[in-house]
């Protein structure tokens, strides 16, 4: 897409306080080169590190600091609803906390909890090696990604504290990239007419206590590898992904699961809430559930906790409900269509497609799906012989070939 061709490019840059804060600097001094609109709103501990006068001076634009400024009393809102994108750079092990966990104390904090996700948030932490490393971190970062937040790793290196590891926040020339590539996706799907697509990937977990639990090997590759390929082809894409699954980075809208519960409930919400055209179901959601645990005479053990015990221990499982089943049920969208895909493990197993409620079915078998290889075939349901063969494919990039195909013959859906 060419730059003339493009909307009103607005960036707001929220720096919190770290001393790599003079990074912020240098990236609102490359917007601007780059044509770019810039405002800046700082934490209070960024000031410790950086100057407003600096930002003024190279955006031309009235640095914001606090949630009460005098003039500027709606900033948290009127600087959300002005920016095209925002990115926090860099983003501290405090800020993050405060974002995480819903504090408006700062005006960056305040702002995000305007922030209704329609446009990308960007966020590039920067902080010691060990803070990186932290669960607590670790625990915030992932919430964020759940409600649809876009976390830059950092890089490795030398840290300003003279230690060595992962920590170091990216560089200027870096966010300049992954900001241009993010605005020509997020320009796409406004004037797009495509349908939005709904993606389900990665296995759920079925537990047994707090601390263990039931789950199967799937990792949401495909899954994951469907939906950034159709984000690149403009489609407008939501991706609820397995909380275990790591294949997660580039996706715009993100929604993690856990249990088939949780599954089945954020499901449920994404199609009454939103006009899906399309729902890809590649989530290997569990058959049973854990709805007791016993020793070998009957007698149940509370599952508070961790169970202690070196008895065998005796599981008794009941099957979930079939959540494609429901999918027609919940969705907003009457003419709802499911692409759905069946795991079988070797040449002799019953398929059984008739038991599923899918316009489409992508077919492995579990020794054609791997790293190196993934084949398999694709069947569309007719209505004089119910499913039959109409390709297949011996790569991923055939399967995005196909799927693209499928989603390019329907009319665009997406009001």
């Amino acid at each position: 897409m060419s730059e003339s061709k493009l909307p009103s490019r607005n960036i707001l840059l929220l720096v919190s306080g770290s001393i790599a804060a003079f990074k912020a600097v240098a990236l609102a001094s490359s917007l601007k080169k780059a044509g770019y609109s810039v405002k800046t709103a700082l934490t209070e501990n960024a000031t410790h590190f950086v100057g407003p006068a600096s930002f003024e001076g190279i955006t031309g634009e009235k640095t914001f600091l606090q949630n009460f400024d005098a003039g500027s009393m709606m900033a948290h809102i009127t600087l959300e609803r002005w920016a095209d994108l925002i990115l926090f750079y860099p983003a501290s092990a405090e800020s993050i906390s405060a974002l995480a966990n819903g504090s408006g104390a700062s005006l960056p904090s305040a702002l995000f909890l305007a922030h209704e996700f329609k446009k990308p948030f960007l966020l590039a932490p920067a902080m010691n090696q060990a803070m990186w490393k932290h669960p607590a971190v670790k625990r915030n970062l992932e919430l964020l990604k759940g409600y649809g937040v876009e976390v830059l790793a950092p890089g490795s290196g030398v840290l300003a504290c003279g230690e060595t590891g992962e920590g170091r926040l990216i560089e200027p020339e870096d966010a300049m990239r992954i900001i241009g590539e993010r605005l020509e996706v997020a320009d796409i799907k406004k004037t797009s007419t495509k349908p939005r697509i709904l993606v389900t990937a990665g296995g759920t977990s079925e537990p047994i206590d707090e601390v263990r639990h039931l789950r199967n090997l799937s990792s949401g590759r495909t899954g994951h590898h469907l939906a950034l390929s159709l984000q690149k082809n403009g489609f407008p894409v939501h991706l609820l992904q397995s909380e275990y699954s790591f294949a997660r980075e580039g996706i715009q809208n993100l929604t993690l699961y856990s249990t088939t519960r949780d599954f089945a409930e954020k499901v449920k919400y994404q199609l009454e809430s939103n006009h899906y055209g399309y729902v890809i179901h590649s989530a290997a959601v569990a058959d049973y559930h854990v709805a007791e645990v016993t020793d070998s005479k009957g007698v149940p053990f509370k599952t508070s906790g961790k169970i202690q015990t070196d008895v065998p221990l005796v599981l008794k499982l009941l099957p979930n409900p079939k959540i494609i089943r429901e999918l027609r049920t919940w969705s907003r969208n009457k003419d709802l269509k499911i692409i759905s895909f069946k795991l079988t493990s070797d040449e002799t197993s019953e398929m059984k497609l008739e038991t599923y409620d899918s316009e489409w079915i992508i077919h492995n078998h579990l020794k054609d799906v791997g790293a190196e290889n993934h084949k398999g075939q694709v069947f569309r349901k007719t209505p004089e012989k119910g499913y039959v063969s109409v390709s297949s494919f011996q790569t991923k990039s055939e399967l995005d070939a196909l799927i693209l195909s499928i989603l390019s013959s329907a009319p665009g859906e997406n009001p």
